[in-house]
């Protein structure tokens, strides 16, 4: 394709980009199009160039600013008009450093966004839900991010795809996560998009990687966050995100129970806490996973009793999914729960019986005395109420004695 900025360009990072987007040889992968086959540079709606060896520091390169005077067209600037106008962009598997790219803030229309794979370093950008609004899948692993997650990132309601493990990340996982809308849908949907945004990608999901054409990882919702140094306890909004398919928060530092309503999340296939100081017993929702096939909680603080449920069961490497907590038992593993360990597990499920009965025994008795107190305010609706009772006490009188006749006479004829 031909590139009006490409001959301005300076540096060897930028020499190759240069070249990359004027001829497209010499590459594994390149890409760039837009709806109409123009090959205008300043109307692209999708770049590729991953998979290169493409170095540099992006925000130092002219090729995003500059165009020569056969594409530049008067009143617009070049830069806000070529990255306005992206819908996709993909630079994963390359070299590139520097912080966070800045031109990407006039990219109002992006909806796909992969970084992944760099040397990109700094802080996450808070101004990302202003600018990009429309974000769908963000791929940010393997860089050298720091920082904490900026708490408006839950204002991306139509983020589906958020991956930013092998960082340096720290700090808490936002609270309000129940504002990934896209997430709290089971059957989620592309908002906007009337085309293929990328033909694959490749996505670790189940300790495997593995490339998916866009017919699949268009139904995947994933959230991973694994091997950074995240911390606090797992947001109780989690349950919300009933969309998840895969949910990966290994190797980091949180701490805390494994949410009781975690099993709300009927999509879930893929599940891993490992590597973290996760403590409590593991919730029996879990068991409620029916689509859930990959499970990892092991090098925790759990304890107690492992659940038992057909979908736990036919898990593979069922010793190798809960090894590393000293303090749990039962099968699959080999360490035998003790009587108070057992009615410690047995005490939790009659509380909550418990808590059932209390609930039915106050329903029962607030029903009750509305419908007394509303027979005492009104005199008519009582003795209405009482002869209707008067009228089936009759009427099952009647009955009863009669069927008593009947069987005494049949005695007394028998016995004659």
């Amino acid at each position: 394709m031909s590139a009006g900025g490409g001959k301005s360009c300076t540096g060897e990072g930028e020499e190759a980009i240069a070249g990359l987007l004027d001829s497209g040889s010499g590459v594994r992968r390149v890409h760039a199009r837009d709806d109409e086959g123009d090959k205008i540079l300043l109307s692209v709606r999708r770049l590729d160039l991953s998979k290169n060896q493409l170095t540099g520091d992006l925000e130092e390169m002219q090729c995003w600013k500059e165009t020569d005077n056969t594409s530049s067209r008067p009143g617009t600037n070049p830069e806000s008009q070529f990255v306005s106008s992206l819908v996709s962009l993909v630079l994963n598997n390359n070299e590139f450093t520097g912080e966070f790219p800045q031109f990407l803030q006039s990219a109002s229309q992006l909806v796909f966004l992969d970084l992944s794979y760099n040397r990109f370093f700094g802080r996450l950008p808070e101004w990302l839900p202003g600018k990009m609004p429309g974000l769908q899948i963000v791929r940010l692993r393997s860089n050298m991010f720091s920082g904490h997650i900026p708490k408006n990132f839950t204002h991306l309601d139509s983020l589906r795809y958020l991956d930013i493990a092998h960082n340096n990340i720290s700090g808490t996982i936002p609270e309000d996560v129940g504002n990934w809308k896209i997430m709290t849908v089971t059957t989620p949907v592309w908002e906007g998009i009337s085309f293929t945004l990328e033909e694959s990608i490749d996505v670790i999901m189940k300790d495997q990687q593995r490339e998916y054409p866009f017919r699949i990882y268009n139904q995947m919702v994933n959230i991973d966050f694994s091997c950074n140094s995240l911390t606090g306890h797992i947001p109780e909004e989690i349950h919300l995100l009933i969309g998840l398919t895969n949910l990966n928060l290994s190797r980091n530092q949180f701490s805390g129970a494994i949410p009781n309503q975690i099993g709300d999340l009927k999509r879930l296939e893929s599940l891993d806490l490992s590597y973290n100081e996760f403590s409590g017993q593991i919730p029996s929702s879990l068991s409620a996973l029916t689509s859930l096939s990959y499970l990892n909680l092991s090098y925790n603080n759990l304890s107690g009793t492992i659940p038992s449920g057909p979908q736990l069961q036919v898990l593979d490497n069922q010793i190798y999914i809960y090894v590393g907590n000293p303090a749990l038992c039962g099968p699959p593993l080999p360490k035998k729960c003790s009587a108070n360990e057992s009615q410690q597990s047995a005490h939790k499920n009659i509380n909550h019986m418990d808590f059932l009965y209390l609930g039915m025994g106050i329903g029962f008795v607030v029903g009750l005395w509305t419908v007394l107190c509303t027979m005492l305010m009104k005199r008519n609706w009582m003795i209405a109420y009482f002869r209707i009772i008067d009228k089936i006490y009759d009427k099952f009188y009647v009955q009863v004695a009669i069927r008593w006749a009947r069987l005494m006479r049949t005695n007394q004829d028998d016995a004659a």
